[in-house]
C-alpha cells in the first residue's frame, strides 16, 4: 500500500512539474504590463503572484513547533492580508 501511495504522489509530482512548465513556457513572451493585468510577474526567472495571499513574515518557521504555528496563525490575523501593515 505504502509503494503505491508514493508511486500516485511521484505520478503527481511529474504531471505538476510539467504542466507548470508548460504554462511558463506560454507566458515567457508574454509583456510585463500583460502580466501584470493577470495578477503575475517574472522574479528571478520564476512566475509569482504580484500580490500574494500571505504575507511573508507570518509564515511558519521551519522546525517549529505546534505552539509556533498557532502563534503564526494568529499573528496572520493581525497582520493586513494585501500591505502587511498590522491591524488595530
Amino acid at each position: 500500500m505504502a509503494v503505491l501511495r508514493t508511486t500516485r504522489r511521484l505520478l503527481r509530482a511529474v504531471r505538476t512539474h510539467y504542466a507548470n512548465r508548460r504554462r511558463d513556457a506560454s507566458l515567457r513572451d508574454c509583456d510585463p504590463r500583460m502580466l501584470k493585468d493577470i495578477g503575475l510577474r517574472w522574479e528571478r526567472g520564476k512566475l509569482m503572484p504580484i500580490h500574494s495571499e500571505h504575507p511573508a513574515s507570518a509564515e511558519p518557521q521551519a522546525g517549529g513547533s505546534a505552539g509556533s504555528k498557532l502563534s503564526a496563525a494568529e499573528s496572520m490575523h493581525e497582520v493586513c492580508p494585501r500591505c502587511g501593515a498590522r491591524l488595530a
